[in-house]
């Protein structure tokens, strides 16, 4: 059964300027798992373990959602943590959603994934991209405060599709492969 996730990719000019952001914090020496390159992605919502008789229909509700969304605007702006500076388990860099757009989609996606019999998020939506996971206490006061003097802003970009994302779990790490992209506004 395809464990699946709806996402966005990080476009090329703000994946380098956050790359070298978490290269940045990676100096620090600490108990964090920091995500590889090419997994720098703003999850829209996770579905999880996905029948495989669902991924046809969900794909063609994403597609039919997707044409009627239209390309957005986004920034991505500013690195902190999850869930607080107490006891951090995720860095992430932010991103700037003050129009509510891409808030807006990620709930049109939550009731459509709900009317395909999947489970409502129960937590509120807050736009980021996963930088790192911290797996023990080592290092994590620096880490704070290197974070707290790194510059991460980007100008605006724009996105033009939402990916189905299917994630394998293995010993080294899940693998990431998209499953469907789906073009938003007329297909390009």
């Amino acid at each position: 059964m395809p464990r699946l996730f709806i996402a966005i990719d990080t476009p090329p000019p703000a994946r380098a300027t956050m790359i070298a952001a978490r290269n940045e914090l990676r100096m620090v020496r600490t108990d964090v798992k920091w995500e590889p390159d090419a997994k720098l992605h703003c999850t829209l919502k996770f579905l999880g373990d996905t029948p495989p008789e669902k991924v046809a229909p969900l794909t063609a509700s994403l597609r039919a959602l997707a044409h009627a969304t239209g390309p957005i605007t986004i920034a991505y702006s500013g690195l902190s943590v999850f869930p607080d500076r107490v006891a951090p388990r995720i860095i992430w860099a932010g991103i700037d959603d003050r129009a509510g757009v891409l808030a807006r989609l990620a709930a049109s996606i939550d009731d459509l994934t709900a009317g395909l019999g999947f489970e409502k998020d129960r937590r509120p939506f807050q736009p980021h991209v996963t930088l790192g996971r911290v797996k023990g206490a080592r290092g994590i006061r620096e880490l704070l405060g290197t974070l707290e003097t790194v510059t991460f802003d980007c100008p605006p970009v724009q996105i033009h599709e939402i990916l189905l994302v299917s994630s394998e779990l293995r010993p080294s790490g899940s693998v990431y492969a998209v499953a469907a992209r789906c073009a938003l506004g007329a297909a390009r």
